[in-house]
């Protein structure tokens, strides 16, 4: 990790200002098109969920500023992040599934069958996901399946406990026009909308190296 020199950085106004708020936080929802992805999973026989995860995790790698993190009101940048991400049991319940980053995609799909194979196992609150709670290389990642959404409101933590860590849903895809809707929950202090444009942008360059078959087979 390295800190940010808030006394350089453009942002150290933005950042004192909503560091302040009760809920700082805002979140944008979009419509990403992934038919092509699809079709990808289906020729190559992969999960079309570790598809665009897999897709995620590479933007996130690509693109600093959705990496910045506050401890101790200082501002730092994370390396490699893990996707914290919600997966359903059969009984219903939900268990947290961390998922590594891989530099291709079949290399993530298998891994990532693994470590939710694993932890559907676990209680929900084993010793992985304990120790792992107060880290900071991390985003959460929630998958909704079952239904659109236009707008999304989360569950907040303690107002000690904001670290910026961005939260991720997608929903259900839709077959007929090729779209999947995603939820982008952000601090404001570390981010604007036009850093949330560029986030999306990459996700879609991260798309497009998949469907132009530019990827580690």
């Amino acid at each position: 990790m390295k800190m940010i020199d808030k006394t350089s950085w453009s942002r150290s106004a933005h950042f004192a200002f909503y560091k302040e708020f009760e809920q700082p936080n805002f979140n944008v929802t979009v419509e990403l098109q992934v038919g092509r992805l699809h079709e990808f999973a289906k020729r190559h026989k992969v999960s079309f969920t570790h598809c665009y995860l897999y897709c995620l995790s590479q933007a996130i790698e690509t693109y600093e500023p959705i990496r910045y993190r506050i401890t101790d009101d200082e501002v730092i940048v994370t390396e490699t992040v893990t996707l914290s991400t919600v997966f359903l049991k059969e009984d219903e319940t939900f268990r947290f599934v961390p998922l590594e980053v891989y530099s291709d995609i079949f290399s993530f799909a298998r891994n990532a069958q693994l470590s939710k194979e694993a932890h559907l196992k676990m209680p929900l609150l084993n010793d992985v996901f304990l120790s792992r709670a107060r880290d900071l290389n991390q985003v959460y990642v929630s998958i909704l399946p079952w239904f659109s959404f236009t707008s999304f409101s989360h569950a907040v933590f303690a107002r000690s406990q904001d670290s910026g860590i961005p939260k991720f849903v997608f929903g259900k895809f839709n077959q007929e026009i090729g779209t999947i809707p995603l939820n982008i929950e952000v601090h404001h202090g570390l981010m604007d909308g036009v850093h949330v444009a560029k986030l999306i942008t990459e996700i879609e360059n991260q798309i497009l190296k998949i469907i132009k078959n530019k990827v580690v087979f």
